[in-house]
């Protein structure tokens, strides 16, 4: 899911020209983040997957199994004068989770924001539900 959403988001900001998308992980050298160090850079972080069982086929030992797919997007602004695409930065970023061309039965995209010094961290959280036997 991390290369799709990366796809997806890079299409969709890239008429902002306040912003980039990085492709690298958003590692942290040192003991600080990179999108601390890079402000208004967008970092797509590593796919998490949970599996539970969605339907328990009795008598053939198989089951359905519902894969729970979790990535992290992270970019951070200087608080103290956020740039003027911000808004239209987030609406884009939120967006994306129905342009990943993966066929899924519900995705959910939401975010929530910190303040860390003078920098806004901004954390966007993807969800995506496919299943498989």
């Amino acid at each position: 899911m991390r290369t799709e959403l990366l796809s997806a988001i890079t299409t969709a900001i890239s008429t902002l020209t306040q912003f980039a998308v990085s492709q690298e992980l958003p590692w942290s050298q040192g003991d600080q983040p990179l999108y601390l160090k890079n402000l208004k850079k967008v970092y797509v972080d590593r796919t998490n997957l949970t599996q539970t069982t969605l339907i328990p086929l009795v008598g053939s030992g198989a089951e359905v199994y519902q894969n729970d797919l979790t990535t992290l997007v992270y970019v951070a602004t200087d608080a103290k004068s956020p740039p003027s695409q911000l808004d239209s930065l987030i609406t884009k970023i939120l967006s994306t989770k129905d342009s990943t061309g993966i066929v899924n039965f519900g995705t959910e995209s939401d975010y929530t924001q910190e303040l860390t010094q003078d920098v806004i961290v901004y954390t966007f959280e993807f969800r995506l539900n496919i299943a498989t036997t």
